[in-house]
């Protein structure tokens, strides 16, 4: 099975994985294809920037070799994933913009997406926490 990381399913796999749920850790460890979007890594390094981040200061660079030795593929932004987000309702609760573009990629792409947020299923991509 293929499955999209949410930023938060791969700071959690590199930095905190006790805090994987079982179900995620089993998808995980079962899966064919792990992917992750080129937008986790530029929303970690915004929110490392501002502070919003509980984890140990990290590049870009760094995070690409980890996911590169895990066997994590990186998803690249395309115009079908961006186009995607016009289609996507609006919800006053849920407007970030990194996972609007993690749910058009994984919706495009036909990916389950792994993540803790459970608002995302709202859009009806498959979300496995």
């Amino acid at each position: 099975m293929k499955y999209l990381l949410d930023t938060c399913a791969l700071i959690d796999m590199l930095f905190n994985p006790e805090r994987l749920s079982a179900k995620a850790r089993n998808a995980l460890e079962g899966s064919d294809l792990l992917m992750v979007s080129i937008a986790s890594f530029w929303e970690i390094m915004i929110k490392q920037q501002i502070g919003k981040l509980g984890i140990k200061e990290t590049s870009a660079q760094d995070l690409m070799a980890a996911c590169t030795t895990l066997g994590i593929e990186v998803l690249q932004t395309e115009i079908k994933h961006i186009d995607l987000i016009r289609s996507l309702p609006r919800y006053k609760d849920h407007g970030d913009p990194f996972d609007r573009l993690i749910i058009c990629q994984a919706l495009s792409e036909k990916l389950p997406l792994i993540t803790s947020d459970g608002k995302m299923s709202r859009y009806g991509v498959e979300v496995i926490w």
